[in-house]
């Protein structure tokens, strides 16, 4: 018996390790760790943390919190458009078949080519509808728990579970009332069940939700100045036929609109004083 009981709480031990132990926790002493490191302080409140969310220079771009709702958004509105779009087109396809069962078309290619017009829109007319509702509720979702969590300092489940509950009422707005309390409590539920995987995950792993929007952020900067230091160079002066064929005609003098400028106002300061 006592083999048997035993046996039954086996599947639940092996959560154990998860929760006493912590052997996928990130080593601060790696280069990666402390980088990240370096990028916070302590000292700072949540409306700094806010101000510099929402501040974008010319060094760093975006900062990695907009960079993770933009991403979360176009990945919506893509999953929306091909989910819509494959639906309404299939509808289509099913409706014109059963419309046009007793149908004489012109030919078999002209029965084709209108099969495959109502298909087209169709796909069209559900990827547009489904995807811009499905990236506008994903941008909210993410850019809620993004803000409200970037101004505690920390990530927990009240930020998913808020943030569900106002990308849902914001959803079913033009319901009126009743539509968006029904949308905030079922994305209130939405966004616990959310929040619930999304921690659980970060658990396993040893890592946090800000570490994760930084380290992609950091990957987007690394493709693009990869991706520059590929780009061909800009041809030197000296190599440049068309540069010489212009300095051969007007002499090299390496005039420019700077140039030319400064000299017009130097002259216009000696007529004046004249």
């Amino acid at each position: 018996k006592m083999l048997k009981s035993s046996a039954k709480h086996l599947p639940l031990m092996a959560f154990l390790p998860m929760i006493f132990e912590k052997h996928d926790d990130v080593s601060k002493d790696i280069k990666t760790a402390r980088d990240y490191d370096s990028r916070l302080v302590s000292e700072e409140t949540g409306k700094e943390r806010l101000k510099k969310m929402f501040t974008i220079n010319s060094e760093d771009g975006v900062s990695p919190e907009l960079t993770s709702m933009n991403q979360a958004g176009l990945i919506g509105m893509f999953v929306g458009a091909c989910y819509g779009g494959f639906l309404h087109s299939r509808k289509a396809y099913v409706d014109f078949m059963e419309r046009n069962l007793a149908t004489s078309f012109a030919s078999h290619l002209d029965a084709k080519k209108k099969l495959q017009h109502a298909v087209t829109m169709s796909f069209g007319k559900g990827a547009f509808r489904w995807g811009w509702r499905l990236g506008l509720f994903t941008y909210t979702y993410v850019g809620l728990v993004t803000t409200i969590s970037t101004y505690r300092g920390k990530s927990s489940i009240l930020e998913y579970a808020l943030a569900g509950a106002g990308a849902g009422a914001f959803y079913k707005m033009n319901r009126g009332l009743r539509g968006m309390a029904a949308g905030g409590i079922f994305g209130c539920a939405f966004g616990t069940v959310g929040g619930i995987l999304s921690l659980t995950i970060l658990r396993a792993t040893g890592m946090s939700m800000e570490e994760v929007r930084y380290w992609q952020y950091k990957w987007k900067v690394d493709r693009q100045n990869t991706i520059k230091a590929r780009l061909p160079s800009t041809p030197n002066a000296e190599e440049d036929p068309i540069l010489k064929a212009h300095d051969a005609g007007l002499g090299e003098k390496k005039i420019s609109l700077d140039v030319l400028d400064t000299t017009e106002a130097t002259a216009a300061s000696q007529k004046t004083t004249k």
